[in-house]
């Protein structure tokens, strides 16, 4: 359901990512692990060109955009296959957290009003927030804000929830809600792809985990190939540093 073919990206000098080629399945949950600054997030943004890529070809669902052939209306398309949940929530503070669900389903989707606004009242039933619906984001906690910012992504309609370290941002006890949410999202065989350093969520959770490093993929596989029997010595050393700290 997504292929990924030599997709690279250099700020300047700085070559991000290498020739990365990747392709996940419909229903699949994909965890991409690594060191800081390995190029896991700009991967993720490139996906819907929250960040342009250098070079490199992208197929979501039915739709494929080369990146050397990308037009305003192409990259539409493609954003419409993927929606994003970011580590800072990025929610509007001047919308209550059904208006920030709605948004997209009146804007993008053109939903009449009322139709939008009971969807985003499902979705936010489905994340648990129905009783903080009419609050704005600066009277919820980070974990009730991630979780809108979950009912959001799902709202988009997309092929496949991007997520960019979504607990990263959060104080250690409203971590455990915002991965409740995901753990619910991946028992109905939605198709995700996380970028998270909770390594328990990805050997839990996980169908297949993606080591990336200095802007390539040294190896992917199911959790207990990366967490158990890694074939490179860089995924194992950067596995038991991360399981041990």
């Amino acid at each position: 359901m997504i292929q990924v073919s030599q997709l690279s990206k250099q700020f300047g000098d700085h070559v991000v990512l290498k020739h990365i080629d990747l392709e996940v399945n419909q229903g699949e949950i994909v965890v991409i692990i690594g060191p800081s600054g390995t190029g896991k997030s700009t991967l993720l943004r490139c996906l819907n060109y929250l960040e342009t890529p250098t070079s490199g070809q992208i197929s979501i669902g039915d739709v494929t955009l080369n990146a050397n052939q990308a037009n305003p209306k192409a990259i539409h398309q493609l954003r419409t296959q993927s929606s994003f949940v970011f580590q800072n929530y990025a929610l509007f503070a001047n919308k209550t957290a059904l208006e920030n669900v709605a948004e997209s389903l009146i804007t993008v989707w053109q939903e009449p009003k009322a139709t939008a606004l009971a969807t985003a009242a499902t979705l936010l039933e489905n994340v648990g927030m129905t009783e903080h619906q009419q609050k704005y984001p600066a009277q919820l906690s980070g974990g009730q804000q991630q979780r809108v910012g979950i009912a959001r992504a799902m709202a988009c309609k997309g092929e496949v929830i991007l997520f960019d370290e979504p607990t990263s941002a959060l104080d250690p006890e409203w971590v455990d809600e915002v991965l409740t949410v995901m753990k619910q999202l991946a028992a109905q065989k939605q198709t995700m792809i996380v970028v998270t350093h909770e390594m328990q969520f990805a050997h839990e959770v996980a169908d297949k985990v993606i080591f990336m490093e200095g802007g390539v993929i040294v190896e992917q596989g199911p959790p207990e190939q990366i967490f158990g029997n890694a074939l490179h010595e860089r995924t194992r050393a950067f596995v038991a540093r991360a399981t041990n700290s």
